[in-house]
């Protein structure tokens, strides 16, 4: 078959019921060349990788998938494979890059594994047009998958050892997301131009509007960092991080990329990225995306939002992380960094674990996905910063620039005090105010918070303990609060714009402690104090790392006679050196670079998810609690004879009505049930609940 005739057949058969394969081949081209200028890459590679978009649906030629786009058959054989044989004959690309491309080919709709299409190779499915078989595609798509998952091919051409792998990695990515990122758009109907920014310029231009419309005038440190990123910086909690970090993005970003901690952080910038810079142009993922989307009337979004698919993106980091683990269509999560302004908030935040596989993440998207990477965060320690250093990230913004700042406020006054937060109710309820009051265990904020509600009716609670409609319910709540008590864990810590006049904790890591004491006095224009009560027990550390804990208890005194904030932040230094050892030997294991499961594998690996949820911490996993549970398990029962409507409402009610329990919780009062996990993927647990109180756990 010659090219022209190829070309004919395209335009005869269709790719959608109301489109020609032709044109869509065409325009998915067009769109991968105009993605192709946002992003790094080899300019040698390029006919090769905007051929093999052309040709990537030629499987849908064959007459089985035309019947069926007519309505005339139920299942076609996959398209992906079909097409093999007949896209090889097409491909003049030198190797590696055939055999990617043709990789990148079969796998535009499944991720790559090594039992990849086995029923069609073992039934040697032929492609078939106008009832004449025209290729056998068997041999071709064997050997391509095989070449790929053995390793076989990268050997053969120089990809050796673990850096080769990573590298080989990185080329096979560059074509599959790209294949995969430009059938999308123009599937969807977009452009380019939806999925990456115009220019950084426009970006900053974006922030100023914003700080403007708000007041605001750009700060001298803002001005010298204008476009600068990537690196890092550090400023005191209050200082406009989120802006400056935005201001930094360079002329030729194709996306910003923003990361941060937790669920609800992520819903907070989400809203506000989308004041910035509008709503259809701000994707946004975490673990309750679905819950998101249906309560804004966009579940027909989710690929747009999970896939980072417009130009700004916000998530939590492990959104980011799944990329570098191989989770389901990793090709598409790691595309979006390419050329991307990738900022990371509150990177102090982290587990050691965590902690490393975001300091190897960094490392590979600036080697190998021309990625400019921002880390910031107001207790960056020296350790850290090092780190950080190793892997080419450089000072942002000078001591002489950082240090005036944290010098010149004072935002709380530290008193420790004898006793317990319970020892202290009857003061705390007489405090005047917005008065923060942070327990270290959910069992203990309750009880704090049950002691208080006897003595005044504006108390709040506030841990991770409740079902997903309450939390969001409660996340709105704090927000709002203008007066009164908010009892609450460490959720406060990160990243939350609120701001209390006085704050009673209990003894934290000094980091976590900083952390607490920027939800005080925020904007620095009062004179607000904080309370420090040593937890009781024997294991009163918990949740958190036991020397750590006793580090930090030796360095109360030296709290209490803190002059300013620059004071805080050289304690903090001294603090991680005395600890660094912990993360030292994570940092050391290079998980992501050494690890099988790693950079170097090519293909899908679906436990990144559970790696990630579990390890270095504890496990937690999702359960009903008793009040909702018969209703749960009745949707379950029910689910096969549903329709769709009903089953959505189904799985909104489940979901809403979950919460994350630790397993060893879970152990002790488990309702097992086979079509609640079956279904929905999760467990009952026979355990009260109170909207006001979160998961009734005992003592």
């Amino acid at each position: 078959m010659e090219r022209d005739e190829l070309e004919k057949l395209m335009k005869e058969k269709l790719a959608k019921p109301d489109r020609s394969l032709y044109d869509h081949s065409l325009g998915a081209m067009r769109i991968a060349r105009e993605l192709l200028r946002k992003i790094p890459h080899d300019p040698e590679l390029e006919d090769c990788l905007l051929e093999h978009v052309f040709l990537h649906d030629v499987g849908k030629l064959d007459d089985r998938f035309q019947e069926k786009l007519h309505g005339e058959r139920k299942k076609a054989p996959p398209h992906a494979y079909l097409g093999m044989e007949l896209a090889s004959r097409f491909l003049d690309c030198p190797e590696p890059y055939r055999t990617v491309a043709l990789a990148s080919i079969l796998t535009h709709h499944t991720d790559l594994h090594p039992m990849l299409y086995s029923d069609e190779l073992d039934g040697k499915t032929t492609l078939l047009i106008n009832r004449i078989t025209v290729s056998n595609p068997t041999e071709v798509a064997r050997n391509v998958r095989n070449s790929l998952t053995t390793g076989k091919l990268a050997r053969k051409h120089g990809f050796k050892g673990p850096e080769g792998k990573v590298k080989f990695r990185a080329l096979y990515t560059l074509f599959n997301g790209l294949l995969r990122v430009s059938d999308w758009l123009d599937s969807a109907g977009l452009t380019a131009s939806s999925y990456h920014l115009e220019s950084g310029s426009a970006v900053r231009l974006a922030v100023l509007n914003y700080l403007k419309s708000r007041g605001f005038t750009p700060r001298g440190y803002q001005v010298e960092i204008t476009g600068r990123g990537g690196g890092y910086f550090r400023l005191p909690t209050g200082d406009g991080k989120t802006e400056t970090s935005l201001l930094a993005t360079p002329d030729e970003a194709s996306k910003v990329v923003y990361s941060l901690p937790t669920i609800t952080t992520t819903e907070a910038m989400r809203r506000r990225f989308e004041s910035i810079f509008g709503r259809d142009n701000v994707s946004f993922s975490h673990g309750m995306l679905f819950l998101s989307l249906y309560h804004r009337g966009e579940l027909d979004g989710k690929l747009i939002h999970r896939y980072a698919m417009r130009p700004v993106f916000v998530s939590t980091v492990d959104q980011v992380l799944l990329a570098f683990l191989n989770y389901p269509r990793f090709p598409v999560r790691e595309f979006a960094l390419r050329g991307a302004h990738w900022i990371v908030d509150e990177i102090h935040a982290y587990t050691p674990f965590t902690l490393s596989l975001i300091l190897d993440g960094i490392e590979y998207a600036a080697k190998h996905l021309g990625t400019k990477v921002t880390v910031m965060s107001a207790t960056l320690p020296g350790p850290l910063r090092e780190e950080l250093e190793k892997r080419g990230l450089k000072e942002l913004l000078p001591p002489r620039v950082v240090e005036p700042r944290y010098g010149s406020r004072k935002r709380v006054k530290v008193k420790v005090r004898d006793g317990s937060l319970l020892d202290a109710v009857d003061e705390i309820a007489r405090a005047r105010g917005k008065v923060l009051v942070v327990a270290n265990t959910v069992g203990r904020a309750r009880k704090v918070y049950e002691e208080l509600s006897k003595k005044r009716k504006d108390v709040h609670l506030l841990h991770s303990r409740f079902i997903n409609a309450d939390k969001r319910r409660k996340m709105e709540l704090v927000e709002s609060i203008e007066s009164g008590i908010l009892v609450a864990t460490q959720v406060v810590e990160v990243s939350l714009d609120i701001d209390y006049d006085v704050i009673y904790t209990e003894v934290a890591p000094i980091d976590a402690l900083i952390q607490r004491f920027g939800r005080v006095n925020r904007r620095g224009r009062k004179n607000g104090v904080a309370y420090l009560f040593e937890p009781e027990g024997k294991e009163k550390h918990l949740p958190y790392d036991k020397r750590a804990f006793e580090e930090t208890l030796t360095l109360l005194s030296e709290l209490e006679g803190i002059e300013n904030e620059l004071d805080l932040l050289k304690l903090n230094d001294r603090f991680y050196e005395s600890i660094w050892g912990g993360y030292e030997k994570k940092l050391k294991e290079r998980f992501l670079w050494r690890s099988t499961d790693g950079l170097g594998r090519i293909t899908r690996w679906s436990k990144g998810g559970k790696l990630l949820s579990t390890r270095d911490t504890f496990i937690s996993l999702p359960a009903v609690p008793e009040p909702f549970l018969e209703k749960a398990i009745e949707c379950a029962s029910m689910w096969e004879e549903m329709s769709n409507e009903e089953r959505l409402r189904a799985t909104v009610y489940v979901i809403e009505h979950t919460v994350n329990v630790p397993i060893w919780t879970l152990r002790g009062h488990l309702h097992d049930n086979d079509d609640l996990r079956e279904h929905f993927g999760i467990f009952g647990i026979n355990l009260g609940y109170d909207e006001d109180k979160g998961l009734l756990e005992e003592p």
